[in-house]
């Protein structure tokens, strides 16, 4: 069975329409050109905002995406999101501008319950800046500040700050080297 190019481009057409019709139902706001491709899905309770340009390239496994009450998920302009996203924010996940986020990553701003009855942990912001790239499987957990040019190594367990213009990797993570990342250049995605 071969496909006309009228068909393809209306399939498309159709996918890049998918993307632009759910988000607006979903988030509190968004950004031209935002899309998704694959499966998300969106349990927003709180604030979800999104800038111009963000991706999310939900396949072959979906992605999801919950904001709780009173919580606010901010993601910047130029994000890519690749499969298997779990975020859950109960406070407050900030995702800067020109980011690049891999297969299966986790942000969590909470530990969701108490781990014995001392546990006082509460919601803690996490907050990634702009011109970040964090690598396949990693874990960022409440609290954590990645700053601005960094890369987080696949497999990463991201427990404390991490400064700008690293590479960091590890269980927990740490940092490894300085990477040099000229003003203004801007990782790409594929």
């Amino acid at each position: 069975m071969s496909i006309t190019m009228k068909q393809f481009s209306i399939g498309k057409l159709l996918a890049v329409l998918k993307g632009a019709v759910i988000l607006p139902f979903k988030t509190s706001s968004v950004g031209r050109l935002s899309r998704i491709s694959g499966r998300l899905t969106v349990k927003n309770k709180g604030e979800f905002v999104v800038g111009r340009n963000v991706s999310f390239h939900a396949k072959p496994f979906q992605s999801s995406i919950s904001v709780n009450k009173r919580a606010t998920l901010w993601v910047g302009d130029n994000v890519f999101f690749n499969y298997g996203i779990d975020i859950g924010c109960t406070k407050s996940i900030r995702i800067g501008s020109n980011t690049i986020i891999g297969p299966m990553v986790n942000m969590i701003d909470s530990n969701f319950h108490p781990v014995d009855a001392d546990d006082r942990s509460q919601s803690r912001d996490i907050i990634i800046s702009d011109n970040v790239w964090i690598g396949r499987g990693a874990l960022i957990l409440p609290g954590v500040t990645i700053g601005s040019n960094t890369v987080i190594a696949a497999g990463s367990v991201v427990t404390r700050d991490i400064p700008a213009n690293v590479l960091a990797g590890g269980t927990p993570a740490k940092v490894i080297r300085e990477i040099r990342v000229p003003n203004e250049w801007i990782r790409r995605y594929n």
